[in-house]
């Protein structure tokens, strides 16, 4: 058997280093094959993660701009309160001192305050009823509220001055 197994060897030693060189060159397509295929999954795996990422740092930079803009309005309302509630007591203030005056000054300061007092009403109501609509139409609300809230302070502090020259 022996001499039979060395017989085929020896006429068949091409063959067998043949065989060897396909059995390499298929452990090595293999081998490439196994490493694209991980590779490719571990790219579009990378490519998801990636997107998923990007997603969710977008979610929480939309949330941190939302809650910067809650927390700039609560500031501006919270702000202005106050100074509504200061121009109630002005107003009141006025009324009182108005009880005491008589004939035609008193006709017209009332005019005047009841004028006042509307106003400061008026922009009570606007900053209440105010709802968020993005960020340009919060920057004119804003300047246009503080406007508003500069004439009225001016008129309430000119209250008994007569710009008639």
């Amino acid at each position: 058997m022996r001499q039979t197994f060395n017989y085929l060897f020896s006429k068949n030693k091409i063959l067998l280093a043949d065989i060897m060189e396909i059995m390499a060159v298929l452990m090595v397509a293999i081998a490439l094959f196994t490493l694209v295929i991980s590779c490719s999954k571990s790219s579009e795996q990378k490519l998801a993660d990636a997107k998923v990422n990007a997603i969710e740092a977008n979610q929480n930079v939309k949330e941190a701009v939302q809650a910067e803009a809650n927390d700039e309005w609560l500031k501006f309302k919270a702000a202005y309160e106050v100074k509504i509630a200061e121009n109630d007591s002005i107003v009141a203030a006025y009324k009182a001192k108005m009880k005491k005056a008589d004939g035609k000054l008193k006709t017209k300061y009332d005019k005047k305050i009841d004028a006042l007092e509307k106003k400061n009403n008026e922009l009570k109501a606007k900053l209440d009823d105010y709802k968020d609509s993005g960020k340009s139409a919060w920057e004119q609300f804003k300047s246009e509220f503080t406007h508003d809230m500069d004439e009225l302070g001016t008129a309430l502090k000119d209250f008994t001055v007569d710009n008639k020259k």
